[in-house]
Parts: C-alpha cells; sequence; structure tokens
C-alpha cells in the first residue's frame, strides 16, 4: 500500500540553506503563481518528444511504461507522473505540454517541454542548438510583438535539467578510470550555465536548475560495478560511495557555477533543486518513505537490483513489480512516479510572491520579515565549509 497523504505530507519539507533565502527577492507576475513553465532536460523529465521523434520507438513508448497514473505509455520514462507533472500540479498549471510532439494539438500558452531523452549537456547539434531553435521557434509564433515575448519570459518559470548523465554514461560504462570520467565534468557544468545563461540574456527571470541524482544508488551503475569489496558500499544505503562522490562533485561544480550567474545576473532568480539530497533522505530512511526496495529496479530484466542489459523494461521477457510505489527506481535508469513525487516542490513549500523590500543579503533579522511574507517553514542551520559552497539557494527536502 502507497503511504498515506498525511505521511506523504509531513515529508515535503524544504530545508532552508541560508542563501535560499535569496529567494525572498523573487516577485512573480501576479499572486499565487507563474504563468507559464517551460522545462529543458533529458529523459528524467521528457513527456514525449523521444517517443514522437523515433516515431514510437523509444522504449518509454511500450507498457508497461505510464502503467501507474495514465495507464497507458505517454513517452514518460516511469511508471507515471514525473516531477514536472507534480510541479506543474502544484502551481495549478496543465501538464506541461511536449514540444515538438505537441505542435499542431496545443498552443503552448502554459508553457512547453523541450526535454528529449538521450539529450547531453555537450551536445550543441541537439540539446543547446534544438532545444533552444525549439524555444526561438514557440516565441515567435506565440507573441506578436517583442514586448509580448518579454512578458511570456518574465512571467514563467524555467526548469533546466538534470542534464549530464548522458554525457558520463559513455564513459563510466565503458569501463574508464574515474579520473578520465571527472574530466568530463567541468565542460558538462560549462554547458548547462551557459544554456541557463542564454535563457537570462532572452528574458528569463527565473530559473530552477536541478543537480544530478545519486548514480550509485541506480540500479544499472549498482549491477555493472558490483564487486564484493564491502568497502565500496556505503553501509547505511547499499549505494557505491565512489559514485555519490562523482555526482556530488558534478553538483559542487554546477553550485559554484550558478553562484557565478547570480552574479553576473543580479536582478534573475536562480535556484538550484537538490535532487541528490532528496533521494539520499529517502536511500538512508527507505521505510520512512514506505519504499521496501530502494535500490532494485521494479520494472526489468533478471539480474542483479532486476536489472539487465540486454532486457530492457517493456521487452516481451521483461517483468516488472507491481507495486512501484515501493520502490524508487522504475526501470534500472529512472525513478518511479512514488520518488518523483517526494521530490522538493517549490510552488508549494515555498511563498508564490515575496515582498521585493526584503533584502537580498540575508540578515537574521529578516526571519520575522519572512514570516509576514508567508513563510510557514524556516530552518535555520549552523555554518558550514564555506569553501564548498557558492553564494545561492539550494533546494533541500
Amino acid at each position: 500500500m502507497a503511504p498515506s497523504f498525511s505521511a506523504r505530507l509531513s515529508l515535503h519539507v524544504i530545508l532552508l540553506s541560508v542563501d535560499l533565502l535569496l529567494l525572498s527577492s523573487v516577485v512573480t507576475p501576479s499572486p499565487g503563481c507563474y504563468s507559464a513553465i517551460f522545462n529543458f532536460g533529458d529523459s528524467l523529465t521528457d513527456t514525449g518528444n523521444l517517443a514522437f521523434l523515433t516515431g514510437g520507438k523509444a522504449p518509454a513508448s511500450r507498457p508497461p511504461y505510464g502503467e501507474t497514473y495514465f495507464h497507458r505509455p505517454t513517452g514518460r520514462f516511469t511508471d507515471g507522473r514525473i516531477i514536472l507533472d507534480f510541479i506543474a500540479r502544484a502551481m495549478r498549471l496543465p501538464l506541461v505540454p511536449p514540444y515538438p510532439a505537441g505542435r499542431g494539438r496545443h498552443n503552448f500558452a502554459k508553457g512547453a517541454n523541450f526535454a528529449v531523452a538521450g539529450a547531453r549537456a555537450l551536445s550543441n547539434a541537439f540539446y543547446v542548438a534544438e532545444g533552444f531553435n525549439w524555444f526561438d521557434q514557440l516565441l515567435q509564433s506565440s507573441s506578436p510583438s517583442a514586448l509580448a515575448a518579454h512578458d511570456i519570459l518574465k512571467q514563467s518559470l524555467f526548469m533546466v535539467g538534470e542534464i549530464g548523465i548522458n554525457d558520463y554514461n559513455h564513459v563510466l560504462l565503458d569501463d574508464r578510470p574515474i579520473d578520465s570520467v571527472r574530466a568530463y565534468v567541468a565542460p558538462v557544468v560549462h554547458a548547462i550555465a551557459s544554456a541557463i545563461d542564454a535563457l537570462v540574456r532572452t528574458g528569463a527571470k527565473t530559473v530552477m536548475a536541478s543537480g544530478m541524482f545519486p548514480v550509485g544508488c541506480i540500479p544499472v551503475f549498482l549491477a555493472k560495478f558490483r564487486t564484493q569489496d564491502a568497502e565500496a558500499y556505503d553501509p547505511a544505503t547499499g549505494c557505491l560511495k565512489w559514485l555519490n562522490e562523482f555526482s556530488q562533485h558534478h553538483n559542487l561544480l554546477l553550485r559554484r557555477q550558478l553562484g557565478r550567474l547570480r552574479q553576473a545576473h543580479p536582478h534573475a532568480t536562480i535556484v538550484y533543486a537538490d535532487i541528490y539530497g532528496a533521494l539520499m533522505s529517502i536511500y538512508a530512511s527507505p521505510r520512512r518513505f514506505g519504499m521496501t526496495s530502494p535500490l532494485m529496479a521494479c520494472c526489468g530484466g533478471e539480474g542483479p537490483y532486476h536489472f539487465n542489459f540486454s532486457v530492457g523494461c517493456g521487452d516481451p521477457t521483461s517483468t516488472w513489480c507491481g507495486d512501484p510505489w515501493s520502490y524508487v527506481c522504475w526501470d534500472g535508469k529512472h525513478l518511479t512516479e512514488e520518488a518523483y513525487h517526494l521530490q522538493p516542490r517549490p510552488a508549494v513549500d515555498l511563498p508564490p510572491m515575496v515582498d521585493s523590500s526584503i533584502t537580498d543579503q540575508f540578515m537574521l533579522t529578516d526571519l520575522q520579515a519572512l514570516v509576514r511574507a508567508g513563510a510557514k517553514t524556516v530552518l535555520v542551520s549552523g555554518i558550514f565549509p564555506m569553501d564548498d559552497v557558492d553564494s545561492g539557494g539550494v533546494l533541500w527536502r
């Protein structure tokens, strides 16, 4: 049985680092919500674009993908909804339609999803060129004037990522030394930052960039790098320590880049979503979250962690668990709807509009101002190693 609503609600808490209070300067266009969401990313947020571009040949075009909520495949690489769907719902917006899959069927007045499974940060030919070309086309077709386009950008939430794992996959799964894999991180993070910079220069006012999930806890990597060396695993979670350290390295560099972007664009709000921290809280206490099989894939082929490189979810010989709400991972690579549901949801947990008189530089005397502005939960943390942290916001559960 899935956890009760009250149990889930008690877990939907965002821990605010001191720097997250930079969000106090956010001023949304109208009381209540953003008018649209525009998303860029890979398979973690693809809602049907790869399925469309491949003529229905993408794995997510086959059952049992989509079985939990939609009861049919929708092109989402999960059993139901993804984090983008939950954020849209929390903001009282419709599900964000895929683009180009939705062209001719949607007017995209409430946003568009440019994420495509397999997208890489370093692939200018696809992620940057195609994704942003699609966005430019949409903006021009939807806005009869530059002023109208500016209003759309100002009133929208832009989501970027998670992105980067596909850049690392081919070197990680090719058994290359970890040092050679780490060499990819700086250019990958720079490409992500460049994409965000381009969005802000175009006129985006609010951008949420997602960090990388803990790859050391994902079945595809647990199966690939399975070892008898007990020291390789975190005893508290069963995850591979060296792979999670790699994820943390990526996230650290990303946060530093976001800090530089905030300095370059002081009038934009750029928020870091700590997906790593949110998921590690589940892996550390899975039963608290209703998870009984946190490291296993729900859908897949016979093998360690219910993952088989030759038999993917949706193949005729694959099997699925029947209770995906008890699993963190759906197909060995992507999360279940339940895991996405437990991710940070800033539209719910943060006030949609705060008086801009609250200063960007947070002081303890601003606590009362935050509460008056609408904050319901504030956690004040102690000091942490400043050389490991950028100057901007972090979304933590």
